[in-house]
């Protein structure tokens, strides 16, 4: 509720000890304008995959979207990668 109220007030309901200045206020600023997007309401949170059209996690989606993306070149598939295996496994998730 305390987020709620922060929010919706303009401006924001916020105070500092210190004053925000330089990149410290440049931050606040890029932070502000991010959670202006956000909306809350009392219903409960729902996961939804942007990468399927069903909203379910699939490992071909983010599989074909790193891949399509260019971080990775499209011959070089990560089973292929010379790191530890610890580390494959957290490039799949």
């Amino acid at each position: 509720a305390y987020a709620e109220t922060v929010l919706q007030s303009n401006p924001l309901n916020i105070q500092f000890r210190r004053m925000l200045v330089g990149n410290r206020w440049e931050a606040w600023l890029h932070l502000v304008r991010r959670l202006m997007d956000v909306y809350l309401s009392q219903q409960t949170d729902q996961l939804h995959w942007k990468l399927t059209q069903t909203g379910v996690f699939s490992v071909k989606s983010m599989y074909l979207d790193i891949i399509n993306s260019g971080t990775i070149p499209r011959s070089m598939h990560i089973s292929k990668v010379k790191v530890p295996l610890r580390i494959k496994v957290f490039m799949w998730f």
